[in-house]
């Protein structure tokens, strides 16, 4: 090939690599979204694994039964005892700062890797992980929006062999603790109308008529307020627009100008994704309770309401 026709296959190359980048950056815009940014579609990852960007690491956020019966490129294998603190006073805890940047580090990631991770379709533990990230310093990590069904469903490329990476340079620098709230500050703003506490659970366990392990008690922290963690999403598992997330949000009278608000579910993970969609619509004063249910209803000097 001479030089003039690879001059102009590669700029043919670039030129299509913009269009294609500037319709997956208008379908999120079209969308509202204030953070377009937190959200990666299918097609738009496959270009980046096309172009062999080095700097690209996919994690898989699914049990390793699942990971091993197929699973992205280049994909690593992370579940939750990879980013759970194992002696944690309660179950689910975020990972101390060193397990975490031992865990990561071993799936050959580095602090200048451009993250994507996923789950099965809903997003919910991807965005556990993501918010872990976000909390240790990481910030250029994405979801992969409708998961490895949508990637399967855009019938892109799979693996069934796993991936052993050489290790990586990751290391926590830097925390962001005004990202978490404890027990003992949820109690003390119980009545204060500018904290919302953000049940994201089941209404069965808002109510008090169910819980799940580790809870000794069922209920739900005194005025909290409720609204099911996958409200936001379509049927797709893709999220809504800007304007009706908002609208479910506000509705609820969580609005933007409130001084905290802080989701909470039964371990930290639900609340995670609730956590996300309203980053994704431009929240900031967000606070996840990472104790949630099972550290509140473990402590018997603090309050529980019942339907």
């Amino acid at each position: 090939m001479n030089t003039d026709k690879r001059i102009i296959l590669i700029l043919n190359s670039i030129i299509i690599i913009s269009i294609f980048f500037s319709f997956t950056v208008l379908a999120n815009s079209e969308r509202g979204f204030e953070n377009p940014e937190l959200l990666i579609s299918a097609a738009e990852l496959n270009e980046k694994l096309e172009n062999e960007n080095n700097k690209l690491k996919i994690i898989d956020v699914r049990n390793s039964a699942r990971y091993l019966l197929g699973h992205l490129p280049e994909a690593v294998s992370m579940w939750q005892d990879d980013f759970s603190n194992p002696e944690g006073w309660v179950e689910g805890l975020i990972a101390e700062p060193e397990a975490f940047s031992a865990a990561v580090k071993e799936k050959g990631i580095n602090n200048d890797s451009e993250i994507i991770v996923y789950d099965e379709n809903s997003g919910i533990w991807a965005a556990r992980l993501w918010w872990i990230f976000r909390v240790y310093g990481h910030q250029n990590v994405k979801i992969l929006e409708g998961g490895y069904d949508n990637w399967k469903a855009e019938d892109f490329e799979t693996k069934i062999l796993p991936n052993y990476p050489e290790e990586g340079n990751f290391v926590v620098k830097d925390v962001k603790n005004e990202w978490i709230v404890n027990s003992d500050t949820i109690a003390e703003n119980l009545d204060n109308e500018n904290f919302v506490v953000l049940d994201t659970r089941t209404e069965a366990e808002y109510l008090g008529e169910e819980t799940n392990s580790g809870a000794p008690r069922k209920g739900r922290i005194p005025n909290s307020i409720h609204l099911e963690w996958d409200s936001v999403l379509n049927e797709d598992y893709t999220f809504k627009s800007a304007a009706e997330i908002q609208k479910l949000y506000e509705e609820k009278g969580i609005t933007k100008d409130k001084e905290v608000i802080a989701p909470m579910c039964h371990t930290g993970v639900r609340a995670a994704h609730s956590f996300l969609a309203l980053k994704l619509i431009g929240y900031e004063n967000l606070k996840l309770y990472d104790e949630s249910w099972v550290g509140w209803s473990s402590r018997s000097d603090l309050p529980v309401e019942k339907k």
